[in-house]
């Protein structure tokens, strides 16, 4: 009997982490979720209705195909938002298209359900009543949302100031003869503003939208620029207006976005318009010419309250688009580049330290390396560690701290990077190299750490577990394992699994009379990771042309199938080009891969910024054939050069 537990308890090991890692992989993703959310389900006839359509932890999504919006206008949309986290292994991420509606009439309407398709599964979102009253209710909520109008511009509410000013522009006022097209042009148009528009590669713009009006609007942002090129951080921007001066005239000035740009790649890159739609009201002159003892101000505060009779007004529909801004963007000087020079730029330092100094080989150390600095330190990754011979050394953990707000950022980040030691003996940890561009100086540095010096000592021969928690990988069992409450469910599943196999086992060798029959677990074993080995041999296998599919998509001029198709061909692509499940392909987990096979920081780059791009357009796709073959080129030139720097 002693014979057969030892015999069976090593057999069913393989079964046991075997279905303990499918059962804890079903953990990782919470149940999907597809549901509308509406922040204010009452609003006045003149006020916009925000809505949005959310599917929440669905691996992949197929569509997201929202309802018929009868008695609403729709002002913008769709707009796509998706997130994705993973905390201690646990995976959460989510999907949302979402709308700017303007109601038709006053009333009660129903909004239907809208439909998707995620991980096989139809869903159906709950239809939502809708009730519209006269007037405007617009609530603070509402101002806030991320889609809703402008910062509260001047408009036939007129909010102006408690008191009148010096600053009060009367261009609303329509005189006889005059021209109401050009007198629109004049006084509101859109205007990107660049801190720059020469700057090296990784080398920070500040890009700024503004409004510049003299006229009472009603103002709904239509079409927002992609930056392609360039890696994107949105920085804050405030609600009220400036008074600004330009070509001699003031004007009040609102900021719709500002953003923080770093080019990813030397050329002459196009910064796209920003559109608008507006609606503009203005006075004829013969009214206010009736208007008796009524100051200008006093207008104003009257103008919302049927001072002006229909007659009084006119109304003008324009679109506004900002000019587009070329950045000539320097490729980084070829002369007296570093060796080991990864694409950082900004000024920077570096500091190298252990955890500690003296342990034993059953324990597991830390080097700590952090940067600190202001430049493109977001798109930095680990650097290579030359480890002396005997030291096994793993991937870094991250933790950072950027103030992304800044211009360029600025913080630093840690990174820490576990190892073990399997002989005892005193070793020395070769300095550490960082190279870096100034663009201030225009000269590459170069940065070096002290030397660092281990005592490791004999151990116990106790093996050491602590790399489990210390772990990069989000998909590891060590970090299921952190969640208390799947923990003590995995234990009871997989130790009662066991169990019935030991039970069968014990009762099929006593029934045979021979406790070798249990060399068939051996054979199960074996088949089970013949049948594992091939069906990854498969999974990992790169296809011939990975872009085939996408091309007869670009051919067939069929925008939705194909940034649907060139997103799962990505994925299958990398998945086999690194070895990586493709659920288990995150962001974060593919820069690791990336920069594990030393892929330049410029490819490293393009692919982050393709892969943005094709997600922004999965659910509200360009029909733009130009821009289509733009990215497929993109695509194409990614793979050409993956296929050269990983070895596979």
């Amino acid at each position: 009997m002693n014979i057969f537990l030892r015999s069976g308890f090593k057999k069913i090991s393989f079964l046991f982490i075997f279905l303990a890692a499918v059962f804890f992989a079903e953990f990782t993703y919470a149940q999907v979720k597809f549901s509308v959310v509406c922040p204010n389900t009452k609003i006045g006839k003149n006020d916009v209705l925000q809505i949005q359509f959310k599917i929440e932890n669905a691996k992949s999504v197929d569509n997201i195909t929202p309802p018929p919006f009868n008695n609403f206008t729709i002002e913008s949309g769709p707009n796509q938002e998706s997130s994705q986290s993973n905390v201690n292994g646990k995976i959460s991420q989510y999907v949302a298209i979402g709308f700017t509606l303007s109601p038709n009439s006053t009333g009660k309407f129903t909004i239907g359900p809208a439909t998707a398709t995620a991980d096989g599964k139809d869903f159906k979102t709950a239809p939502i009543t809708i009730e519209v009253v006269k007037g405007s209710i617009v609530q603070s909520q509402t101002n806030n949302s991320q889609q809703s109008l402008l910062p509260p511009l001047p408009n036939l509410n007129f909010d102006l100031p408690p008191a009148p000013d010096n600053h009060q522009f009367d261009d609303y006022i329509l005189k006889p003869g005059e021209n109401v097209a050009e007198k629109t042009a004049k006084n509101l148009f859109i205007k990107l503003n660049v801190s720059k528009t020469s700057c090296f590669v990784g080398e920070p713009i500040v890009a700024t939208y503004q409004l510049y009006t003299r006229l009472p609007s009603e103002t709904t942002i239509t079409d927002v620029p992609s930056f392609n090129g360039f890696s994107v951080n949105d920085l804050d921007v405030n609600n009220d207006a400036n008074l600004e001066k330009y070509n001699g005239r003031l004007y009040k000035v609102y900021t719709i976005r500002k953003v923080e740009l770093y080019p990813l790649q030397a050329g002459n890159i196009t910064l796209d318009p920003m559109a608008a739609s507006n609606k503009v009201t203005f006075v004829k002159s013969q009214y206010l010419n009736q208007q008796n003892n009524n100051s200008f101000f006093d207008i104003f505060q009257n103008f919302g309250s049927d001072a002006v009779p229909p007659e009084g007004l006119v109304e003008q529909n324009v679109t506004l688009k900002s000019t587009p801004q070329v950045i000539s963007v320097k490729p980084l000087p070829a002369e007296n580049k570093p060796a080991g020079f990864l694409g950082a730029v900004g000024n920077f330092s570096i500091l190298a330290s252990l955890e500690k100094n003296n342990f034993t080989t059953d324990d597991a150390g830390t080097l700590k390396l952090t940067l600190s600095g202001k430049g493109n330190i977001q798109l930095i990754n680990a650097p290579v560690i030359r480890w002396p011979a005997g030291i096994d050394g793993y991937d870094a953990k991250v933790k950072d701290d950027v103030d992304k707000k800044q211009v360029p950022m600025s913080g630093s980040k840690i990174f820490s990077y576990p190892f073990t030691v399997s002989k005892a003996g005193k070793y020395k940890i070769d300095s550490i190299s960082f190279s870096f561009f100034d663009p201030e100086t225009f000269s590459y540095k170069t940065l070096k750490t002290a030397t660092l010096e281990v005592d490791v000592k004999k151990g116990k021969g106790i093996q050491n577990n602590s790399l489990a928690n210390n772990s990069q990988t989000n998909t590891g069992l060590g970090n299921i394992f952190s969640n208390g409450i799947e923990l003590i469910g995995g234990i009871v599943l997989a130790a009662g699994i066991i169990l019935l196999i030991i039970i069968l086992l014990i009762k099929r060798n006593k029934k045979e009379g021979s406790l070798e029959k249990s060399i068939k677990v051996d054979d199960l074993e074996n088949a089970a990771q013949t049948a594992i080995a091939k069906k990854e041999e498969e999974k990992f296998s790169v296809r011939e042309d990975p872009l085939a599919q996408v091309h007869e998509r670009l051919l067939a001029k069929d925008s939705k199938g194909f940034y649907h198709t060139l997103d799962a061909s990505l994925h299958k692509y990398l998945s086999a080009k690194f070895n990586v499940p493709t659920n288990e392909m995150s962001k974060k987990r593919l820069n690791e891969e990336l920069d594990k096979c030393n892929v330049s920081l410029g490819t490293s780059l393009m692919l982050n910024s393709l892969m943005e791009e094709v997600e922004i357009n999965l659910y509200a796709p360009s029909s733009n054939v130009n821009q289509l073959n733009n990215v497929f080129e993109k695509a194409s030139e990614v793979v050409s050069l993956l296929d050269k720097q990983v070895c596979k």
